[in-house]
């Protein structure tokens, strides 16, 4: 890695100036390199996210790449920020997380926060002191549709309970974690999102090289989702007689 990411800073530093460069350009950086290496370098560069394929043969310099944009802001931020001063564990994760990553930001959504199991009594009296409406994925569906029939105007807040902390950082969830969180809370708690945003959110997450899918599989098995994700991450490597085969099997019984 640390030979791609030296021949990486050669490319920026000579042709970062430019919005886009043809492979061409990166060829005249190393004369001495054959076609064949070349095309492996490039190959690689693309897939860790260092550069971004415009079209064939055609590329740019991704300028996200080692400054994943984390950030939460409005009502998001200022629970967060309530909540920190409690000095209670938690974390907000999904839309709030992902936001920047959207083509379409919602007007109004839930906020996901993952409170520790210990604290939650706490966590919730928190909340509710400062106008936010705490609701668990049992109660979720109903409860967001009677808010949206209702008028209510406070922040609904979908809280999960957890031990682990391992895949946040000062009360803001990791992209892989965020994605998880936001995936199961679509597809199994029928969270206000589409999954055609989802996917986007997804694929720019791969474009721009700022997920890490290892570790998007890794959080999936902590949910007991890791089968959804890792076919999504290995979509592009399934054959379509694969996919015929299976819809096969499933038409003959097999669930």
């Amino acid at each position: 890695m640390d030979s791609l990411i030296q021949k990486f800073n050669l490319i920026k530093s000579n042709l970062s100036n430019q919005p886009s460069f043809f492979f061409d350009d990166i060829a005249r950086l190393f004369p001495d390199m054959k076609d064949s290496s070349l095309y492996w370098l490039v190959s690689k560069l693309v897939s860790n996210g260092f550069l971004i394929r415009q079209r064939k043969g055609r590329y740019s310099i991704n300028e996200w790449k080692e400054k994943k944009r984390v950030s939460i802001t409005g009502e998001a931020k200022r629970l967060c920020d309530k909540l920190i001063e409690s000095g209670f564990d938690f974390f907000i994760s999904g839309l709030d997380v992902l936001s920047a990553y959207m083509h379409h930001i919602p007007e109004q959504y839930p906020i996901i926060l993952f409170a520790d199991k210990a604290s939650i009594e706490e966590i919730t009296k928190v909340c509710k002191k400062n106008n936010y409406m705490v609701t668990y994925q049992k109660q979720f569906k109903e409860q967001y549709k009677t808010n949206i029939y209702s008028g209510i105007k406070e922040t609904l807040v979908l809280v999960y309970l957890t031990e682990n902390f391992e895949f946040a950082k000062n009360g803001i969830a990791s992209l892989e974690k965020a994605f998880i969180d936001l995936y199961y809370a679509i597809t199994r708690n029928d969270y206000p999102v589409s999954l055609q945003e989802l996917a986007k959110i997804y694929l720019n997450l791969i474009r721009l090289g700022n997920i890490d899918t290892k570790k998007l599989i890794s959080i999936a098995s902590k949910r007991s989702i890791q089968f959804d994700i890792r076919y999504i991450v290995e979509s592009k490597y399934i054959t379509q007689e694969a996919e015929n085969f299976v819809n096969i099997i499933k038409k003959e019984g097999l669930k």
